[in-house]
């Protein structure tokens, strides 16, 4: 037997158990050793029955409790009402006694007798009927021990994991250690297979996270060392090397309708400056919402058509393609540089604009995009890296430059991370003419009173979204008695219509309407032919409406703070005084708590690094499914190990040839997240 021996063939399996065992990814015994707990049991950390802190009456604590003690008495009752055994017994040490009941275990009876010593975990609250405290439902050992918790599916308990793990412990020896003796040795890390061997098998919560500080390194560490690599392989290439005309930059932003800002200005000029070189730019523009990245993007695709060349732009939705169409070619026609677009519903010819945007419709075989001089990508973690790849191809010796957009703000350590292989450039300033959003939660009595003030910006000649979480009420989980409350786009316009703005022009517009139809309503609500656009999540990014005063979200708990924000966005874009309305029907406090930052804050970074506290960066930005990353033990926030590792990997990177196993591991890394 060895690590790729299917996991079918270990002592205590086969066909069937192997069955479930797959529903968890383990298919292998390589996978199982990979297959870490989730939380721990501590059963070391004993408190005394006389040192509990008893909780507010009636209240069950949020904390668990390891006690030693001795079995009084033990007996099943069973109830008169629901029919099912309550196991009760005392227990008790040399500071007081406890009352501890299991629910529909009478097996317990026979198996713990009275004189019997155990160890207990579990929660702490009132009997309402004696009064008394008493421990309900805990687990149980005959000994000190930390106790593994894995992720279980029906049928694999972690009881029956753990047995699986001790029987094929000596496999252990098999892994290899793959990063490099001087970094473990710098940076006092655990041999992978003492890491392993502690995670599954744990001595202390020390040795745990001695354990955890490894793991989270390797991820960490293997994560930049990739993007290392790929940085390098860029820079094998050549790319066309720009000749930089300084009268035409000029007469270029004194052609702007606008006046540029500090940001935009170094952004831009820093751009240029990766142009002048014949090493391919890589490079990445993070704008918060509304701070004029187009414009910058502008700026580059001209000096690369001045040059001869051509410029591709890939959004990953079609209303975003048509918003970046629109935008340069305003900015960039009077120049004499023409624009095409190129989507699933817009076919033109593409082979004779200077800058063709369009979705993943311009990586078809059948579109030839010769001369490539400058490659945009909006939103690139929304498109698979051979995606991106195909548009980047070397042609005739020469790769093109390479320039990344993003209006989701990045926290300054998970960009360290995330985006290791690009140069950033951050906009972090907002057009002067620009105006705060006004924000505010609305309570529910406030419903009636939000819809007079959207009467009256509606007079004024002003436009409204209303964002709802969902399309029609089919999507709803049914099982869930709490997604009744949540908004559909078709029922709420329908309601307001008929209920609330029976005199206004009320338009809508979901994910499921055809690319044509998206197009006319968007552009029948950019022409004022409609007061108010119902939608979903659609409108989340690239949406240009100068008219749209209020942003109203329904439901908005169910939002992230950068989403949230994204919708916040797609107003005040003028010298307007704009608003936003949060409807919320979550009584959480964690929940308001998150919609109060949208209230105070009004920085799309400050509001990300809330969003990373409290969500993690894969719910923030949905890189996950993206092949981003599948970190489990590291934390983004963790600064000092992010150096560490990137440092690191920065070295090894110089020379990796000399490390074969790292180059396999990260072989197999890569080869996952495909």
């Amino acid at each position: 037997m060895g690590l790729d021996t299917k996991v079918q063939f270990v002592h205590g399996v086969g066909p069937k158990m192997s069955e479930r065992l797959d529903k968890l990814g383990i298919k292998m015994v390589r996978d199982l050793i990979y297959y870490f707990p989730r939380t721990y049991l501590d059963y070391t950390k004993v408190t005394k029955i006389g040192e509990i802190a008893a909780p507010a009456y009636g209240e069950a604590r949020n904390d668990n409790y390891t006690i030693k003690a001795k079995i009084i008495n033990i007996a099943n009752r069973r109830t008169s009402r629901r029919r099912f055994t309550v196991t009760e017994a005392v227990v008790a040490d040399d500071t007081g006694s406890l009352k501890v009941v299991w629910f529909n275990q009478p097996y317990l009876e026979k198996m713990l007798k009275s004189g019997s010593e155990v160890i207990l975990n579990g929660k702490i609250s009132y009997d309402n009927f004696s009064g008394q405290l008493q421990m309900e439902s805990p687990t149980r050992t005959n000994f000190p021990q930390i106790v593994p918790i894995y992720p279980e599916t029906v049928g694999i308990t972690s009881g029956y994991i753990g047995k699986l793990l001790k029987a094929i412990s000596y496999q252990l020896s098999a892994v290899r250690e793959y990063i490099p003796e001087e970094i473990i040795k710098k940076n006092q890390l655990l041999p992978i297979q003492e890491a392993i061997k502690l995670l599954h098998f744990p001595e202390s919560s020390q040795s745990i996270e001695k354990a955890r500080e490894r793991m989270a390194f390797d991820e960490l560490f293997l994560f930049s060392l990739q993007k290392q690599l790929i940085k390098q392989e860029i820079l094998i290439h050549k790319a066309p090397k720009m000749k930089i005309d300084e009268k035409f930059l000029k007469d270029f932003v004194e052609s702007l309708p606008f006046k540029l800002t500090d940001a935009q200005k170094k952004s831009a000029w820093r751009i240029i400056k990766d142009l002048e070189s014949d090493q391919p730019m890589n490079r990445l523009l993070n704008g918060d919402v509304g701070s004029g990245k187009t414009v910058v993007a502008a700026f580059a695709a001209a000096v690369v058509i001045k040059n001869g060349y051509r410029v591709a732009l890939m959004a990953p939705t079609e209303i975003l393609a048509n918003q970046h169409f629109q935008t340069l070619t305003k900015i960039l026609e009077p120049l004499g540089i023409s624009v095409g677009l190129l989507t699933l519903a817009n076919k033109s010819d593409h082979n004779l604009p200077d800058i063709i945007v369009g979705t993943h419709a311009l990586i078809q075989e059948k579109v030839k995009l010769t001369n490539l001089g400058l490659v945009i990508i909006d939103e690139q973690h929304r498109f698979g890296v051979n995606q991106r790849d195909k548009l980047l191809e070397v042609r005739n010796g020469l790769r093109p430059h390479f320039l990344s957009m993003t209006a989701t703000p990045i926290p300054r350590t998970m960009s360290l991370v995330v985006f290791a292989d690009l140069d950033v450039s951050v906009i972090d300033e907002m057009p002067a003419d620009r105006k705060k959003i006004i924000t505010r939660t609305v309570p529910p009595q406030g419903r009636d009173k939000s819809y007079e003030f959207i009467k009256d910006e509606v007079q004024k000649g002003h436009q409204v979204f209303v964002i709802c979480p969902l399309i029609e009420e089919t999507e709803t989980v049914k099982e869930n008695l709490f997604e009744e409350d949540r908004k559909t786009v078709t029922k709420e316009s329908a309601r307001l219509q008929k209920e609330v703005f029976p005199d206004l022009r009320i338009a809508m517009l979901h994910g499921k309407l055809k690319s044509k139809e998206k197009e006319t309503i968007m552009a029948n609500f950019k022409a004022k032919k409609s007061d108010i656009l119902v939608s979903t999540s659609v409108v989340e990014v690239g949406i240009d409406i100068p008219g749209a005063t209020v942003m109203m979200i329904e439901n908005a708990e169910s939002f992230g703070l950068a989403q949230l924000h994204q919708f916040r966005g797609r107003v005040g874009r003028n010298d307007l005084q704009s608003y936003c309305l949060l409807f919320s029907s979550s009584n959480s406090e964690t929940a308001r708590l998150r919609l109060s930052y949208m209230e105070s804050i009004s920085s799309g970074f400050e509001l990300a690094e809330k969003d990373l506290e409290s969500r993690g960066p894969g719910q923030m930005y949905g890189y996950v499914q993206s092949g981003f990353w599948d970190f489990r033990f590291a934390d983004i926030g963790d600064r000092i190990m992010i150096e560490k590792a990137t440092e690191a990997a920065k070295v090894v990177s110089q020379s990796i040839d000399k490390y074969p196993e790292l180059v396999e591991k990260v072989g197999e890394r890569a080869k996952h997240l495909e």
